[in-house]
């Protein structure tokens, strides 16, 4: 198989073990995002791929030729990757074009200088050529770093947080840019982020690192979000509102309503995460928990609404407070009551006995009515 295939791998430093029995496979042509908490091993995988880390257990081949296993180790440099680092680690002291030639050492010097700069061409940056990395804004050097990882022609592309010193406007931008260069190259790319919505944005599919170092779920961007396997997958994708519930006739029941559920036996403790835009606010007061709107906070598109549920007389009801995402219109001071229910499509359950392992895998829940049956 062209690309990349890591099997089985587990790494340690010292007494501290950062992987545990981690595979995964990338065809060419596919952006696979590694996304994980600091600490969770994302890097650490990167750099057995690269080689720049001796492998310890398990085994990683590169276009059908083992790379690395417990006695084999190809050196960086006859592995066939293009490197891309998070501060780019372009050298001060050579022009734009030296820079990206660097890697292509073993070529002809007029036959280098023409692919580099067909690949400053491909990212836009031919007419700085002879500029040094000092006079090149933070985008522009990242597109430099991408032409000089991509000169080579790979076998396979490591990206170590690509977009992390770029502000917002620029990291859109450049991100976009980023995924049309890839894709026109056709390389197995390997995009380790924190950020799950860079994720979603770049990759074709996603692994998630557990803090043990294992792989908790992996598949399409839309599979990971609406269909988490794991409470820690789920609550990576930013605020949940948390409940604790049993398993009572086939339903669990939280303060916003029934959500009925399969997979799961009668009487089961369980966990329930409802992401904020599965909370449903209703400012014409029907059925559902009266809230106490605390504060909004406006995001352009959106507003993410703290609340506070409440009875009718106005008791709290153990101080719960949820976070909401509500449309961008949302004007708590013109209604009076406003009441709450959920989406079930963004509430997940998960076996309060077995968060360690891959609960909620099957589960599925559908709306019931809000008052109780």
């Amino acid at each position: 198989m062209k690309g990349l295939h890591i099997v089985g791998v587990s790494h340690a430093y010292g007494e501290n073990k950062v992987l545990d029995n981690a595979s995964l496979m990338i065809p060419a042509g596919e952006l696979v995002c590694l996304l994980g908490s600091s600490g969770s091993g994302k890097t650490t995988l990167l750099r057995l791929a690269a080689g720049l880390e001796r492998l310890q257990l398990g085994k990683i081949v590169i276009d059908d030729k083992i790379v690395a296993d417990p006695e084999v180790h190809v050196p960086p440099d006859h592995r066939g990757i293009g490197l891309m680092f998070q501060d780019y680690a372009l050298f001060p002291h050579l022009s734009i074009i030296d820079n990206v030639t660097f890697g292509l050492r073993g070529m002809a010097k007029p036959k280098a200088e023409r692919r580099a700069m067909e690949m400053l061409g491909r990212v836009s940056m031919t007419k700085y050529a002879q500029s040094h990395p000092h006079m090149l804004s933070g985008g522009q050097q990242q597109r430099v770093a991408m032409a000089r990882a991509l000169a080579p022609e790979p076998k396979l592309l490591l990206l170590d947080e690509p977009f992390s010193g770029l502000d917002t406007n620029m990291r859109l931008h450049i991100r976009e840019e980023t995924l049309t260069v890839l894709k026109a190259s056709g390389v197995a790319t390997v995009m380790v982020t924190h950020d799950p919505e860079e994720a979603m944005f770049m990759a074709d599919r996603i692994k998630i690192l557990g803090e043990s170092g294992r792989i908790l779920q992996s598949g399409r961007p839309h599979d990971i979000y609406y269909h988490p396997q794991h409470g820690f997958v789920a609550k990576l994708f930013g605020l949940m509102n948390r409940f604790e519930s049993v398993i009572v006739g086939g339903c669990v029941e939280i303060p916003l309503g029934k959500i009925r559920v399969k997979g799961l036996g009668e009487g089961r403790p369980v966990e329930v995460l409802v992401r904020p835009e599965g909370v449903i606010l209703d400012s014409e007061g029907k059925d559902g928990p009266v809230i106490d709107v605390i504060s909004t906070h406006l995001l352009g598109h959106d507003n993410i609404v703290r609340v506070r549920l409440s009875d009718e007389s106005g008791a709290k009801e153990d101080e719960k407070e949820l976070y909401v995402r509500a449309h961008h219109a949302f004007e708590p001071e013109l209604s009076n009551r406003i009441t709450a229910g959920v989406d079930p499509e963004y509430a997940f359950i998960f076996p309060l006995d077995d968060l360690g392992g891959m609960a909620g895998a099957g589960y599925t829940a559908w709306p019931q009515p809000h008052a109780a049956e």
